[in-house]
């Protein structure tokens, strides 16, 4: 438990002690004359005594302000009375209470409460409403409740599952830091305000699926049990930097009209955004996978996923998924990105947007690798290993560098070996005849007249002899092949 939870917790016992220690005991029959008398009712560090019942009320209404703070109440039962003035329960502690389809057109106030079993259902809050810091020790129901102004639940505590399905938050709505023990429910609810949803800590399952967002902050929350953002819309910015995931999280179909922040964030579990749509710019800078990402089908228009760290297993899933803009440099994914064609060719095209050079040969050379791997025994793929072999698929000058250094020395050291070629007499437009070939050639004659052949024409004081007049031809034929691939090959790269 964090300091702020000791501190939830210990203002809780001072209540319950203050409470024990009231000086006063009033019936709950006391007060509900005097509201039936439409006066104001005013208590602090009370005692009532009996089931606080206001449904008896004529027409089920307090036109009195009522406030009892501070105070001990058993239970209590305010089903679809309506609340013409404030309500103000501050510091109080109830046992079970009902408030389903109450009405509170005044100020609520339950800010540091303590409430057993109890049920906001189908309730509606016309003016602010305060739960800042109160516990619910039981169950909890907000279902279908109505609120029309700010509602504060910062650092409240949810003992048991709290349920907000269907809720809707007409204006700002403050969860910031509240701790939820069991289920928190949020499922179709309307977020037609902020959110803040900041620092709050999940226990179990976390359901927003089909829910509505203005604009909301889940900044630095933990979620440590399954997270289910299915369906969800976030029409105004939404930011989910450095929270923690420790459970899967689920965003299948979620569509992000404005910039979603995810930057730091820890998904421990996976990570599924499979059909979402981000429609701005989507932020996973910085981010650590420990399972699978995703994006299967999704619609990306900006993705930053530079300096993520995966885990050795992690696979990053990017079939059908249709991005403008996948900034995520290749030598940080290459080893995740589960092979489809069509995903890698749609890499490819994405950094040759980005200009990123580099990225764009290596995902090209690794896409013409895994190509050919899947590839039958046949021409095509023989063309393929050469490709390979001789330039790495038109991407890598290096290669073809290699085997042309490769290629004189071989013809070199053959000559030199063979004793292939001789120094000439006489120059080389005049006929020579064997006898004019006086001089054996050295290895540093054979390298250079191999060289010589290779870069088109051998040098005219040397000639070969016998069958390696026709090594000559070859290693011309082949000189003149690899340097076609290196200069296609560079000026591919350099033009770039």
């Amino acid at each position: 438990m964090t300091w702020r939870s000791y501190a939830l917790v210990a203002l809780v016992v001072l209540q319950t002690i203050s409470c024990s220690l009231a000086q006063h005991v009033i019936s709950s029959q006391e007060i509900i004359e005097q509201l039936e008398s439409n006066e104001p009712v005013y208590y602090d560090n009370i005692r009532i005594l009996g089931d606080l019942d206001l449904g008896s009320l004529p027409d089920g209404r307090v036109s009195s302000k009522l406030a009892i703070t501070n105070s001990s109440l058993g239970n209590a039962t305010f089903s679809g009375v309506t609340f013409a003035e404030d309500a103000i329960f501050w510091g109080s502690s109830f046992g079970n209470a009902s408030f389903e389809k109450a009405c509170f057109l005044g100020l609520a106030d339950f800010a540091n409460a303590s409430i057993a079993n109890c049920s906001f259902s189908s309730a509606s809050f016309a003016q602010t409403a305060y739960f800042a810091g109160t516990v619910f020790k039981d169950d909890v129901s907000f279902e279908d409740a109505r609120f029309a102004e700010d509602v504060f639940f910062s650092g409240a505590i949810f003992a048991a599952d709290a349920d907000f399905n269907y809720s809707d938050f007409a204006s700002y709505s403050y969860f910031t830091g509240a701790q939820f023990f069991g289920d928190a429910l949020f499922s179709d609810v309307d977020f037609s305000g902020a959110l803040d949803f900041s620092a709050a800590k999940l226990a179990r399952q976390a359901n927003f699926f089909q829910s509505r967002f203005s604009s909301a902050s889940f900044s630095n929350s933990v979620f440590s049990g399954p997270v289910q953002f299915g369906m969800a819309a976030f029409s105004g910015l939404s930011s989910f930097d450095r929270a923690v995931f420790a459970d899967e999280a689920n965003f299948n179909l979620a569509r992000f009209s404005q910039a979603a922040y995810f930057s730091e964030a820890e998904f421990h579990g996976l990570a599924l955004f499979g059909l979402a749509r981000f429609e701005d710019i989507a932020s996973l800078l910085s981010d650590r996978f420990d399972d699978d990402i995703n994006f299967k089908g999704s619609s990306i228009t900006t993705m930053l996923l530079d300096k993520a760290q995966f885990a050795k297993s992690s696979r990053i899933i990017l079939n059908d998924t249709d991005f403008s803009r996948f900034k995520a440099h290749w030598n940080e994914i290459e080893e995740h990105v589960v092979w489809d064609p069509g995903a890698y060719l749609a890499l490819i095209n994405n950094y040759h947007g980005l200009g990123w050079s580099a990225d764009e040969d290596d995902c090209y050379y690794q896409y013409r690798s895994r190509s050919q791997a899947g590839k039958d025994w046949g021409w095509s793929r023989i063309i393929d290993i050469l490709a390979w072999l001789s330039c790495g698929y038109g991407v890598r000058p290096s290669y073809a560098v290699f085997w042309s250094m490769a290629t004189i020395l071989a013809f070199g050291l053959l000559f030199w070996r063979g004793d292939g070629i001789r120094r000439s007499a006489k120059p080389l437009h005049e006929p020579a005849e064997e006898g004019s070939l006086p001089e054996h050639a050295t290895i540093r004659n054979a390298l250079f007249f191999s060289t010589m052949v290779f870069l088109s024409q051998g040098p005219i004081d040397f000639l070969p002899v016998g069958k390696y007049r026709y090594y000559v031809i070859l290693e011309g034929i082949l000189g003149w092949l690899l340097l076609a691939l290196f200069l296609v090959t560079l000026g591919k790269v350099m033009i770039r």
